[in-house]
């Protein structure tokens, strides 16, 4: 599997971090969707559990150590 590098975050839309705060992405920086709370990419990367581009999953980490992989683009259901 290939990883999806700190470099390449930004050009995503949103994370969802092991917390389970969903940051939306504009360039380097992170907002989180409940609180408006401002983070930068870089300190997100570390905490990211599941990556979203184009409303499809196309990272994940499975627990806080591993690396972050690229899965197939997995399209999310809406609720």
């Amino acid at each position: 599997m290939e990883s999806l590098s700190l470099y390449e975050l930004p050009t995503c839309d949103s994370v969802k971090t092991f917390e389970g705060k969903t940051y939306k992405l504009k360039g380097f920086m992170g907002i989180e969707q409940s609180s408006g709370e401002v983070e930068h990419v870089s300190e997100l990367y570390y905490r990211t559990r599941t990556v979203v581009t184009n409303n499809c999953v196309v990272a994940k980490r499975k627990n806080v150590n591993d690396e972050l992989q690229k899965i197939k683009g997995k399209k999310l259901k809406a609720k």
